[in-house]
């Protein structure tokens, strides 16, 4: 009887493990992304356009080394940055999760300690009429993200999820030193 229960158990724990596993838990999954971002941007381009279409690499860390090109729907600020050669770090977060928050934080410490180098931009991911085509441009399809770009407009150092202070300075003063 005990060994019935054991093999019973053992069988269902297995079971339980196959159903976590097929169901995709576990988080790190970039291939959604919530459908508000390209509907408030109104714009069939927008990375949330792409929801589970999107392929893991549309993500920021795959432009690492390309130059970014932004266009007449990009925010003023950012093509004024990227045509004046100043460094960039675009941030995308959302209110309540902890990692946004976190992230978050750091970026804006960072932008204290190099205001006047570096030009900083913070997009919370559901207005997509402040940021425009930028989540396309970028392949933000989730959040925190985090893309530093360079004085020659090429992606630096890019980062989906949680990212922590010190990766992202190291980012930043590279991007500096380009």
């Amino acid at each position: 009887m005990i060994r019935l229960f054991k093999t019973s158990a053992a069988v269902l724990a297995i079971a339980l493990v196959a159903v976590l596993f097929a169901a995709g838990c576990g988080g790190g999954d970039t291939t959604s992304t919530p459908a508000t971002p390209a509907t408030t941007a109104g714009a069939s381009g927008a990375a949330g356009a792409t929801n589970a279409a999107a392929s893991s690499t549309q993500t920021p860390e795959s432009l690492i080394g390309q130059v970014i090109t932004p266009t007449d729907r990009s925010p003023k600020e950012f093509q004024t940055a990227i045509s004046n050669r100043r460094p960039v770090v675009v941030t995308f977060y959302m209110t309540g999760p902890a990692d946004d928050s976190q992230v978050r934080t750091a970026v804006t410490a960072l932008e204290s300690r190099y205001k006047g180098q570096v030009d900083f931009f913070d997009y919370q991911y559901t207005d997509g009429s402040r940021y425009g085509d930028l989540t396309r441009l970028l392949k933000v399809n989730t959040t925190p993200a985090v893309i530093v770009i360079n004085k020659q407009g090429k992606v630096q150092e890019a980062w989906s999820g949680y990212v922590d202070q010190k990766s992202i300075e190291q980012g930043i003063v590279e991007a500096i030193g380009s």
